[in-house]
């Protein structure tokens, strides 16, 4: 977790502090089929686009899918209407909240956006985001009364779908906006003695010194994130970058990256996380790009297309050229990011 002294944007407030210890405490949402919705950036055409996949389940016999939305729904939103609008839409369901709405119901000094950006971040796109938490506290205020609204929501959620126990954070289970599911973090993938992480990486090249203990290191704190959250998948996002992965013990990370930008490059479609009893049967250009079972669940990071145009006019009323988001964003939402679906899917076969 960055440290409180950092610069804004790459700090991390005391308040962030979560633990994985109590999401094993929290009374689980149950249904047959759970939606897992992080970062929807305030993408009303994504939500549309989820909300009809939804509806289409039910046309095809399946359960009412459940949208748990786990925190930044909020951000491109900077205008009170759009604003508004989406807080009423997400409220109709359960959510989560992120960074991006701890920093609207009560913004820390020196957070910045309270993204926690790690060094590697370029400092440029960091002070893009805190220009925008700027201008969307203000469309905030000019809410009123909808910003209490955000006020109860936790920070960590508990689902349940069949056997299958699941942890559902914005960034790790030790911070709001922790980095510890990011892609980067995770151990190698490799084969591993079914009680334990400390094996994985069997089918890698051995690697020893610093990088062989920062793999034992990571090992070892997931390991102890399923053990003290007492669940099977963990589900993130709050990194933008997809991925999802299998662990011994039939347990495994799913991190949808974003609902309300594209995942991969030159792919236009956006992402979330299907948990449910059934296998998913999906409308043409949906895909399930990569999918498990976890106990008696299927677990699927599902691509949906929705209306990007449609978005890009609403987007570019309220950042036009030369704004944060346009500079820091626009170019990823008409094109997508630098990753690939080869890199994402990391579940042995």
């Amino acid at each position: 977790m960055a440290s409180s002294s950092a610069s804004p944007g790459r700090s991390c407030p005391v308040t962030y502090r979560t633990r994985a210890s109590t999401i094993a405490q929290l009374t689980p949402l149950r249904a047959q089929s759970f939606f897992i919705v992080g970062g929807l950036y305030g993408n009303l055409e994504a939500l549309d686009a989820i909300e009809a996949l939804a509806e289409h389940e039910v046309a095809m016999g399946l359960p009412r899918p459940r949208l748990v939305f786990n925190g930044d729904f909020h951000w491109f939103d900077a205008e009170p209407a759009w604003f508004a609008e989406v807080q009423h839409r997400v409220g109709a369901h359960s959510a989560s909240r992120g960074n991006v709405e701890a920093e609207l119901v009560d913004p820390q000094p020196d957070a910045g956006c309270g993204c926690a950006y790690p060094p590697s971040t370029p400092e440029q796109t960091v002070a893009w985001s805190n220009a925008i938490i700027a201008r969307l506290q203000e469309a905030a205020r000019a809410t009123g009364s909808l910003v209490a609204d955000l006020r109860s929501l936790p920070p960590q959620l508990r689902l349940q779908v069949g056997d299958c126990r699941i942890g559902v954070v914005h960034g790790d289970p030790d911070s709001l906006a922790g980095w510890g599911l990011e892609l980067d973090a995770m151990p190698p993938i490799g084969n591993s003695d079914p009680g334990s992480l400390s094996g994985l990486g069997a089918h890698s090249e051995p690697v020893g010194g610093a990088v062989g203990a920062a793999q034992a290191r990571q090992a070892a704190r997931l390991e102890a994130w399923f053990r003290d959250a007492d669940v099977d998948l963990l589900a993130s996002s709050h990194t933008c970058r997809c991925f999802a992965q299998d662990f011994p013990g039939n347990r495994a990370v799913f991190n949808n990256g974003a609902a309300g930008m594209p995942v991969f490059a030159g792919d236009h479609r956006v992402m979330i996380t299907r948990v449910a009893r059934h296998p998913p049967v999906l409308p043409d250009d949906h895909l399930s790009s990569c999918g498990t079972r976890v106990r008696d669940a299927h677990v699927d990071a599902i691509l949906l297309p929705w209306d990007r145009e449609a978005f890009l006019w609403r987007f570019d009323q309220v950042w036009p050229p030369g704004s944060p988001a346009q500079l820091s964003y626009r170019r990823r939402i008409t094109d997508g990011p630098d990753h690939h679906p080869n890199a994402s899917c990391r579940l042995q076969e």
